[in-house]
């Protein structure tokens, strides 16, 4: 995936797999340089993509929704994932934004679940995923598009980062084999012991894999590295699942 076109048709491919109609990547920030081929990415100058119906994403953005929008709003606060219908009784903003639900109804959008993607230090972000009014609520997917989240987001971030000036880094080793299969099965939520049973080795050693890889990325936590490596290693949200 070298392309924020190939990360857009791939991430609209795994929604629908999962159960919903649209998804939304984004960072929260003025959006009025989003075009609809993507070259914000490619020049690195925002980390925007959708595939939501474009007389709904044209309203949004010429409104300028994104400033008051309740879900994003939410999801600045949050650091789980949330499904929208639960907002009117935790989000005070959503009754003075009926006008933002009240659009998306009017194209079919009627539910959805969003993963907040905030990096220290950058833009607050998020990952949403709407369903429309004839499918219905996809609740065993929800663990899915948490991981799903993540990985697409990882993977945008890098390629706004990669298109801006390049910063030289110091030549880092690779993850070892074993390394790479603790992490993976890190993304699929298995837990130490999981592990070990599954690759036929002691708790110990998977912690000091894991330990190791997290070294090597530099990040603190397993979750991170998981992202990190499955993203350089080249797997695809498929072989994930």
């Amino acid at each position: 995936m070298s392309t924020a076109l190939e990360l857009r048709e791939l991430l609209a491919c795994t929604t629908r797999s999962m159960g919903f109609d649209h998804f939304a990547l984004l960072h929260h920030v003025d959006l009025r340089l989003m075009r609809a081929d993507l070259s914000h990415m490619a020049c690195g100058s925002l980390l925007a993509l959708h595939n939501y119906p474009d007389d709904f994403a044209r309203t949004y953005l010429e409104r300028g929704w994104i400033a008051k929008d309740p879900i994003l709003l939410a999801s600045e606060r949050r650091n789980v994932g949330f499904r929208w219908r639960d907002l009117p009784t935790k989000v005070p903003a959503w009754r003075r934004a009926n006008d933002i639900a009240d659009e998306a109804r009017r194209h079919g959008i009627v539910d959805g679940y969003t993963v907040p993607t905030n990096v220290p230090g950058e833009p607050k972000g998020s990952c949403s995923f709407a369903v429309r009014v004839e499918r219905a609520f996809p609740e065993s997917s929800l663990l899915m598009a948490e991981t799903v989240a993540a990985f697409a987001f990882q993977a945008a971030r890098s390629l706004v980062l990669k298109a801006r000036e390049p910063v030289p880094q110091p030549a880092q080793p690779g993850l070892t084999g074993r390394q790479l299969e603790c992490l993976v099965l890190v993304a699929r939520g298995k837990s130490d012991w999981e592990i070990a049973r599954i690759l036929g080795i002691g708790p110990e050693t998977v912690k000091h894999h894991i330990r190791m890889a997290r070294e090597r990325y530099d990040v603190p936590t397993r979750v991170q590295a998981a992202i990190r490596a499955i993203f350089e290693s080249g797997l695809s949200i498929d072989d994930l699942a």
